[in-house]
């Protein structure tokens, strides 16, 4: 295991760009959604995106952007926004009501379709965006229904809830509940291997990991963090797996197979506060943690596991989404 500090070498490669289009950050303490020109690392436009806009979901053309609208003190969303991503102009907002609290959300594959978590309903709602509505729901009658992620066939989608400590199991088709698990003590970041077999979980007040297999649902491994694992997400080619400690502003990197830690990542030394979001690019080069305290996004480069920029954002940066369409500077 290694640690990686901001050294002198590292700031000096800040300035360097990466090939890379759009990121999309939703920056849910000012209720705004951030578009990045990655090329020049800059911010091209911030726009107003209602209330609490936490999770981001990217088309497969890389056309659109839909930001969820959550809730905080004094408010519960019912609404999707969809952006778009070339301008970064709001396109379309969509009712859900009578469904509350939008948060996880995922892009079904090549359909013009999102699955969302409701936390406040306890269920989980597909949209068809085309038609602007609610097209079918499942109910996982479960406390604080909060991120999903889906299986690379998506197929299926796994939901964890933080109130009851456990993960449930949707049939994205039917949209049917399949089967609720325990989980460790507050679950929350969740992810499926790309190839399917395993499942990750983040557990926040038991600070642990617990590793599922998919095809059983059966608890295979228990990593014993030490710290709250807020996000996980797998690199693209299955090798490793990147965990956000939330309190000790770093990235943890873990060997997939064996489990074991091989790298992390000191967020501070770079002035990132809080890290609760990650998105790897799709080439799996680079790694985009969302820092919420400080409102910014730091890039990681995977090939050395160190801080290569910061990325400036909204208040509150939270969801990621990685588009190849070019925002236009206007």
């Amino acid at each position: 295991m290694r640690t990686i500090l901001l050294t002198a070498c590292s700031l000096a490669a800040l300035s360097v760009p990466v090939v890379a289009n759009t990121l999309v950050v939703g920056n849910k303490f000012d209720g705004t959604v951030s578009f990045i020109d990655l090329d020049s690392g800059k911010e091209i436009t911030r726009s107003p995106a209602g209330g609490s806009p936490h999770e981001v979901a990217i088309s497969p053309d890389g056309k659109t952007a839909v930001v969820v609208s959550y809730k905080e003190e004094g408010y519960v969303g019912e609404e999707l926004n969809l952006f778009d991503v070339a301008t970064g102009n709001l396109q379309k907002t969509i009712s859900i009501a009578p469904h509350r609290a939008p948060h996880g959300i995922g892009w079904i594959g090549n359909t013009n379709s999102v699955i969302a978590t409701t936390e406040e309903t306890r269920d989980v709602i597909r949209v068809d965006l085309g038609e602007g509505r609610v097209s079918a729901s499942a109910t996982t009658d479960q406390i604080g229904s909060h991120l999903l992620a889906l299986s690379p066939d998506f197929s299926t989608s796994y939901v964890t809830s933080r109130g009851s400590d456990t993960v449930s199991v949707i049939d994205v088709d039917l949209m049917e509940l399949l089967e609720t698990v325990a989980a460790g003590q507050g679950p929350e970041a969740v992810d499926v291997s790309p190839d399917g077999r395993h499942l990750w979980v983040g557990n926040n007040l038991s600070r642990d990991i617990i590793v599922f297999d998919t095809g059983s649902m059966e608890q295979v491994a228990r990593i014993d963090a030490g710290f709250l694992p807020i996000r996980v997400r797998f690199h693209p080619d299955g090798g490793s797996v990147a965990v956000a400690d939330l309190k000790g502003d770093r990235v943890v990197v873990y060997d997939a197979a064996s489990r074991e830690m091989v790298s992390e990542i000191d967020l501070a030394a770079g002035g990132l506060k809080t890290p609760a979001s990650l998105l790897f690019a799709p080439d799996g080069s680079a790694l985009f943690v969302g820092a919420q305290s400080t409102g910014n996004v730091a890039e990681i480069d995977v090939g050395t596991w160190s801080l290569k920029r910061v990325l400036d954002a909204g208040d509150g940066a939270d969801g990621l989404g990685y588009s190849d369409i070019e925002i236009a500077v206007s």
